[in-house]
């Protein structure tokens, strides 16, 4: 039998259900959207939360200005070279860094007291929340509504205030686009950048607008609780 050092990280839902993404790739990216290498769907986790990167024959995980933070052994990090047996935890999910496992088949004599472990693949965990199909949503980030959450089933949805800032999200077959109409009082901003009125802007989840003195997070794909 042939045991290789071969870094995964082994994930845990609230369920209590594991699993495991091998770290084949010099950089793997860990957040709340699909497009990341390890897709963890709950509004705890930020759209792109943390990374890990190789660097000089380490493996380091990076936290990326992620709103609940990245810890490793209970600790708040902003980067960390991980090490054999590291706890991780990011958002509700508790992961665990693993050095060590069996890399060729061993013969069947050699397994009768060995549980064998899990294949090796990334997870979108339909566990943890039920999706609304194609469904996006805005998530009030500021004042004494924040936390709660928009959804955006209509193909247009104004944001802002009557007689103030104004713009409009439409959901269109290509994706969901942010329309600033006007601002009267405050710059509307998207991603911290001032915008130009009536230029379409694609967005993207875990983008935030800035209109009217509110901050608004663009959750998609949209979970609901």
């Amino acid at each position: 039998m042939t045991i290789a050092a071969m870094p995964q990280i082994i994930i845990t839902a609230e369920t209590g259900e594991s699993t495991s993404l091998g770290l084949s790739e010099e950089t793997v990216t860990i957040g709340r959207r699909r497009d990341n290498s390890l897709c963890l769907p709950h509004l705890s986790v930020s759209g792109f939360h943390a990374r890990v990167v190789s660097e000089s024959g380490c493996l380091i995980i990076e936290d990326l200005d992620s709103t609940n933070g990245t810890l490793v052994n209970g600790r708040k990090i902003n980067r960390h070279v991980l090490l054999h047996s590291d706890e991780i935890t990011i958002g509700t999910y508790q992961l665990k860094y693993s050095e060590t496992f069996t890399s060729t088949p061993p013969r069947p004599d050699d397994m009768k007291n060995v549980t064998p472990m899990r294949p090796v693949a990334p997870i979108v965990d339909p566990d943890i929340e039920q999706i609304i199909s194609e469904v996006a949503a805005l998530r009030v980030a500021s004042g004494n509504k924040t936390g709660s959450m928009l959804p955006l089933q209509k193909p247009l949805t104004t944001v802002g205030k009557s007689g103030g800032d104004i713009g409009a999200i439409a959901r269109k077959d290509t994706g969901y686009y942010f329309l600033p109409m006007n601002a009267h009082t405050q710059p509307i901003k998207h991603n911290g950048k001032g915008v130009t009125p009536r230029i379409e802007i694609k967005l993207a989840g875990g983008d935030f607008i800035e209109i009217g003195g509110e901050y608004l997070e663009f959750v998609y794909p949209y979970y609901s609780q």
